[in-house]
């Protein structure tokens, strides 16, 4: 008997951050200003959205980035299996399994990073890898032999 189960969805919906307290509120993790769309455009894992189009807010303002702008990558699994159940006597049965899990061995980007700072005397956005896709969501390909005794 065969058996498979496949996942696929769209990427997940994420917020851009500041890495320090703009507002003066005692908080991190605020929102910077969207100057313009930052999802169009070519999508590589060194760049998965456009970097430039994000400025820090106006000191004791909060920025104006909406909750969950960005999107990330989606999501594509397929894992399968192969058993077959042998009986050795009425009461015992042996069970020969095979399973491989990312069976295409598809590669799942993390989301991208998303967190910014900035210099605060010259303004200017210091995260190196702000932007970029630096993992994975799952393990590659692994394949499983197993038997498996029944009583």
């Amino acid at each position: 008997m065969a058996d498979f189960f496949i996942r696929a969805q769209t990427g997940r919906p994420y917020n851009a951050v500041l890495g320090l307290d703009r507002a003066n509120v005692g908080r991190t993790y605020q929102r910077p200003d969207a100057v313009g769309n930052p999802n169009h455009g070519l999508k590589t894992p060194d760049q998965w959205f456009d970097t430039s189009m994000f400025a820090m807010p106006a000191l004791y303002t909060y920025g104006n980035t909406p909750r969950n702008f960005l999107r990330g990558p989606g999501f594509v699994n397929f894992d399968w299996s192969l058993f077959k159940n042998f009986a050795v006597t009425e009461r015992f049965k042996v069970q020969f399994r095979w399973e491989t899990f990312n069976t295409l061995n598809h590669f799942n980007p993390n989301n991208p990073n998303s967190s910014l700072t900035y210099n605060f005397t010259s303004g200017a956005q210091t995260t190196a890898n702000f932007g970029t896709i630096t993992g994975a969501q799952i393990d590659p390909r692994r394949a499983v032999l197993s038997v498996r005794f029944k009583f």
